[in-house]
C-alpha cells in the first residue's frame, strides 16, 4: 500500500483528503499542533530546520507528498511578503531539502497552489495554465515562487494545482464573500458577471486520479465544469432580500485602489466587475471532474459560516 503524507492535515481539505484516502492508501498527517482530526500524525514545525530534519530522519519514507500548507490574508492584520514566503515557500523547501538529505524523497508531490497567481485584470476575463502570470497579494506572490522552485528543481514529480475558491455544503466562506457583506446580501449590477468555483469533491478526484497514475506530472487548474454567475450564488444561498450596488461604484473604487496602490481594494473590486473564469480543460483529458455547485446540499441557514481570524 503507498504511503501518502498529507502536510496541513489539519486544514479543511487536508482533513478531506486524509479521510477521502485512508481506505486505498496508508495516509500520515503532518501539520502544527498538538490537536488533530487524523488518526496518523506528526506535529512538526516545517519553519524549524532541526524539527524537520528530526522528522525527515527518523520516519518511513512517503511515496507520496500532498502539500497544503498555506499562509493566507489574515482580515484585520497587515502582514509582511517575507511572513507569507516563510510559511508558502520555505516550509516546502525545508521540508523537501530535509527529505532529500535523508534519502527519502517523494515520486510524487502534489502542490496545492492557487488560481490567484494569474492576478485578476480588467481586459482578461478567461485564463489557463499558460495565460501571463501577474499576481497582486503576498499571497499569490508567493505561491508562484512556490511553483517555480518545484518546476525549476522537480519538474518530473511535481503536480501543481491551481484550485479556484473552493466550496463544500459545510464550508461556504468563498460564496458568501461574493454574496454578502456586513450580513446583507448584494449584487453588483445586474449579477450577470461569472466566475470559476472549486467543488471539494473535485479536488479528492484530482488528487485521486493522480495517485492512480492517470495524470501526468505538470500544472492544472482544478475548477468545476460550470461558470456560475453572481445571480446563480444568490439564487444557491436563496437570497431573499438583495441590497443592488451600481457598477459605476465599484468601478470607481477599482480606479482608486489603482491610484493609491492598494492591492486588496483594486483585486477585490476587479473580482466583481469583470468575468474570472479558470477552465480546467486540461485536467479532464485524463480524468472526470463531476461535482458542481447544486451538488453541494446546503445554503447559509444550514451550513457552517466561516469566518476569518
Amino acid at each position: 500500500m503507498n504511503e501518502v503524507l498529507i502536510v496541513g492535515s489539519n486544514g479543511f481539505i487536508g482533513s478531506f483528503l486524509y479521510k477521502k484516502l485512508n481506505s486505498s492508501y496508508s495516509c500520515t498527517g503532518l501539520d502544527y499542533g498538538q490537536k488533530s482530526t487524523v488518526d496518523d500524525y506528526y506535529s512538526v514545525d516545517l519553519t524549524q530546520s532541526s524539527g524537520v530534519r528530526n522528522f525527515a530522519e527518523n520516519t518511513p519514507i512517503c511515496e507520496i507528498i500532498i502539500f497544503l500548507v498555506g499562509l493566507a490574508h489574515k482580515k484585520g492584520k497587515r502582514q509582511e511578503l517575507d511572513e507569507f514566503r516563510c510559511i508558502n515557500k520555505q516550509t516546502l523547501v525545508n521540508l523537501l531539502s530535509a527529505l532529500g538529505k535523508a534519502n527519502k524523497l517523494p515520486n510524487k508531490l502534489i502542490f496545492a497552489s492557487t488560481i490567484s497567481v494569474y492576478g485578476e485584470k480588467m481586459n482578461q476575463n478567461i485564463y489557463n495554465e499558460e495565460s501571463n502570470k501577474s499576481p497582486f497579494s503576498p499571497y499569490a506572490v508567493t505561491k508562484l515562487e512556490t511553483e517555480e522552485y518545484l518546476l525549476n528543481n522537480y519538474n518530473t514529480q511535481s503536480w501543481i494545482l491551481r484550485f479556484a475558491p473552493v466550496y463544500a455544503p459545510d464550508f461556504q466562506l468563498n460564496i458568501n464573500r461574493r454574496t454578502r457583506a456586513a450580513g446583507s446580501f448584494y449584487k453588483v449590477g445586474n449579477g450577470g458577471e461569472k466566475l470559476s468555483l472549486c467543488n471539494l469533491e473535485n479536488i479528492g478526484s484530482a488528487v485521486q486520479g493522480i495517485l492512480e497514475n492517470k495524470v501526468p506530472a505538470g500544472v492544472y487548474n482544478i475548477s468545476d465544469e460550470n461558470e456560475y454567475s453572481y445571480n446563480d450564488l444568490l439564487k444557491y444561498v436563496n437570497a431573499k432580500w438583495i441590497i443592488p450596488i451600481p457598477m459605476v461604484i465599484v468601478k470607481g473604487l477599482y480606479y482608486l485602489g489603482k491610484m493609491i496602490n492598494n492591492i486588496f481594494l483594486k483585486e477585490n473590486a476587479t473580482k466583481l466587475i469583470s468575468d474570472n473564469i479558470f477552465p480546467s480543460g486540461k485536467i479532464r483529458e485524463y480524468i472526470d471532474l463531476p461535482a458542481v455547485l447544486t451538488d453541494s446540499i446546503g445554503s447559509l441557514e444550514n451550513s457552517v459560516i466561516a469566518s476569518e481570524e
